[in-house]
């Protein structure tokens, strides 16, 4: 049965291959398959070999399909705008950065609401080093390619809101690989903690960690 179970996962990669890439072009999805190796690569080494891998699929990507990266381009940073509101009261910082590298996790960083967005990005934040500002935080992270890497106290109130089409999402013990991944998950705690945090990550391809501690 397991060997039946492989044959058939096989099969149907096979065919969900062909029918896209009759449909987008080989090209393209050779190129977003090797980005997504490029990807998980860089998670474990951070070889240039990697680096090199992933700007070459992305410029393959973008000169054989520039309108539709527009559109996505467009659409990505439209959503980003609905969803990154400032709040009522309290800092907010929001940024557009073509490529963005962003480390949080120095002891005693003041956390407020904020929000990203970037084509490529490699973002780490260490929560559990925080130091809140308000109640309730919101973290919007939205780009087209992204490494995140986050870490949340178990003893904070957690929404999350994840969306990403080609990559890797590790959440809960949990780890996914593939398209299309969804996550829509609020603790049942949530109003009863002192601080609360809403994460809220979409990406077109991209590798997300979230690991509470």
């Amino acid at each position: 049965m397991k060997n039946l179970s492989k044959t058939s996962m096989v099969l149907i990669a096979a065919g969900l291959y062909l029918a896209l890439g009759g449909l987008a072009g080989y090209a393209t999805m050779n190129a977003v398959l090797l980005l997504w190796l490029g990807i998980d690569r860089y998670r474990f080494d951070r070889s240039r070999l990697a680096v090199a891998l992933i700007a070459i699929c992305a410029i393959i990507l973008v000169a054989n399909n520039i309108g539709l990266v527009l559109v996505l381009v467009l659409v990505s940073l439209a959503i980003y705008f609905l969803k990154a509101k400032p709040p009522a009261r309290g800092n907010y910082v929001s940024r557009h950065r073509p490529i963005l590298n962003l480390r949080l996790d120095q002891p005693s960083w003041v956390m407020h609401s904020m929000g990203y967005w970037h084509l490529f990005g490699e973002i780490r934040m260490d929560l559990s080093r925080a130091v809140p500002e308000e109640k309730e935080t919101t973290i919007v992270l939205q780009g087209v390619v992204g490494d995140i890497d986050l870490i949340v106290p178990e003893d904070y109130g957690l929404q999350i809101e994840s969306n990403v089409l080609v990559g890797q999402v590790a959440w809960n013990g949990k780890q996914e690989n593939g398209m299309m991944h969804r996550i829509d998950w609020r603790s049942p705690d949530y109003d009863k903690q002192a601080y609360q945090v809403k994460l809220q990550l979409f990406y077109l391809a991209g590798n997300i960690r979230i690991r509470p501690i």
